[in-house]
């Protein structure tokens, strides 16, 4: 207790010196300094929320409520009271909490309908069962696109037919919600149908129809034309071509003339025929002996009428078979698809610029066209980037004529002038920044010097009777050594003289400078 009194009364003394400008000054800053703490504990202190459920129906979003005000957990409705936010790190605590109530109950339904067991239930239900889990499974796997924000998948999978001319092909939709300014490419739709389709067992994408929330089709479910599909990525292989030689071609110009001087364009004929091809070849001067057999036969005949001193008459006979093997050659071939049968190369170059003296004596732009020999080496540097080749029948055109640089300028100098107010802009914004820095640290450091300089030179608490011109001489003294060693002799005679003739005046001076 005796050191807060203590602390209290010199607390008090100290205030108690002060004059009304500085106290309200103090008080000024006491109340910014808590002011700000309050304000940095709050926003350090304040919940950050997250949502916990969106697109929620009007019923199962009271449901909610009610339970979040029976276990006390905060929350906030967003989107006119279709989503639900809470805390962040009583999101998934209380999601666990409001499944194991069943709430919400028209959640996207998924393979756990399997985890309940329902004794006696027929096979249309286990089917339909099924149905619904695949079609929340699919719905659950498209919604984690970014681009997706809801999803709805229907499949109809027809009955097991008798016989083939009965059976019917499974077929399936998809009504897509899509977010606020998002969009989806082919490539994406494409990937959609082709995702439903492996899910489902004999689903094909093109019985697959794709729609968004605004009934716009996205996806036709109709077969797709085969011949319409191979001339839209014959189209796309010729363009990348095309494309790809033209770069080639356009970088090496660009690196001997220069940005803008030059202009290429290629044609390519491709051929798109698929052939193929088996041949058999034979080589009858090759002929190798494969097989060769030998018989031999002895026969022997009497007379049997004849005498048997008589000679026997002897029959030998030998047969050879020999069998050639000639070479041959068997070949099956497939010509590559999208092979170049021809390119048309067109190559634009500009002239040159020259500054030339007119009559008038000023500086004209002349140009110049360029050297047929300069014109045949650009040619041959086109020829040897895009692979030119004689027996092709390739052909190439190199012109050189003037460019069009009017409008080039324009936009150039627009360009230039945007950048350049760009630039000015941003040095202003700097430069007005640091003067702001620099005005700022001025004042704060004037009022802190104002403010240390009136604390120093507090002179004791004075009473109303005792203001006499005695003190009033001795605070001149008092404050007198502190003055600036700069300041002339002459001038502190003169305040002295002053002070003790005009006790008064000096007086009201001090005061006032104490007062400001």
């Amino acid at each position: 207790m005796e050191f807060l009194r203590d602390t209290f009364k010199n607390i008090a003394q100290f205030v108690g010196r002060m004059t009304a400008s500085q106290v309200m000054m103090l008080l000024g800053i006491l109340a910014g300094t808590i002011i700000g703490i309050i304000v940095v504990v709050g926003w350090v202190n304040e919940a950050t929320y997250s949502r916990l459920y969106s697109d929620v129906d009007e019923a199962e979003a009271g449901e909610i409520i009610n339970y979040l005000n029976e276990k006390q957990v905060p929350y906030r409705l967003t989107d006119n009271g279709r989503g639900i936010e809470v805390p962040s790190g009583e999101v998934y605590k209380t999601r666990i909490s409001l499944a194991s109530e069943g709430i919400p109950k028209s959640g996207n339904i998924g393979y756990s309908i399997f985890d309940q067991n329902n004794l006696g239930m027929t096979d249309f239900l286990q089917n339909l069962n099924f149905r619904r889990a695949l079609e929340g499974e699919l719905t659950r796997t498209i919604t984690e696109l970014s681009e997706v924000k809801a999803a709805r998948v229907h499949i109809v999978m027809p009955k097991e037919r008798l016989f083939r001319e009965d059976k019917k092909e499974a077929t399936a939709s998809i009504v897509l919600k899509l977010a606020s300014g998002a969009a989806l490419s082919k490539r994406q739709i494409a990937g959609i149908a082709h995702l439903v389709a492996a899910s489902v067992e004999g689903l094909k994408p093109s019985n697959i129809a794709i729609l968004d929330y605004d009934g716009n089709l996205l996806s036709s479910g109709q077969p797709d034309d085969p011949v319409a599909g191979l001339s839209s990525s014959q189209m796309e292989v010729r363009k990348n071509i095309e494309q790809y030689l033209e770069d080639k071609a356009q970088s090496l110009l660009d690196g001997v003339l220069g940005e803008g001087k030059s202009a290429v364009r290629v044609t390519a004929e491709l051929d798109f025929q698929q052939l193929e091809r088996t041949s058999e070849t034979y080589d009858p001067n090759s002929a190798t002996v494969r097989s060769e057999e030998r018989t031999k036969a002895n026969n022997s005949n009497s007379d049997k009428g004849a005498d048997t001193s008589q000679s026997l008459a002897q029959e030998n006979s030998e047969t050879t078979v020999t069998n050639y093997e000639i070479n041959k050659t068997v070949e099956h071939m497939i010509n590559a698809i999208g092979g170049i049968q021809r390119l048309s190369v067109a190559v634009m170059v500009d002239g040159k610029y020259n500054q030339v003296e007119n009559a008038d004596g000023q500086m004209e732009t002349v140009y110049q066209p360029r050297p047929q020999e300069e014109l045949d080496q650009l040619g041959a540097i086109v020829r040897s980037a895009i692979g030119f080749k004689s027996d092709r029948s390739d052909q190439i055109e190199i012109v050189n004529m003037p460019f069009d640089r009017n409008n080039l300028v324009a936009d150039r100098d627009a360009l230039d002038s945007m950048y350049l107010r760009d630039f000015y802009l941003d040095i202003g914004k700097k430069v007005l920044l640091v003067a702001l820095g620099l005005l700022a640290l001025f004042y704060f450091k004037r009022k802190a010097r104002k403010l240390f300089s009136a604390l120093s030179n507090l002179a004791p608490k004075r009473s109303a009777q005792t203001k006499t011109a005695v003190p009033v001489i001795e605070q001149i003294e008092e404050v007198s050594p502190i003055v600036p060693e700069k300041r002339k002799a002459t001038l502190v005679d003169q305040m002295q003289k002053t002070a003790k003739d005009k006790p008064e005046e000096m007086a009201r001076v001090i005061r006032t400078i104490m007062a400001e």
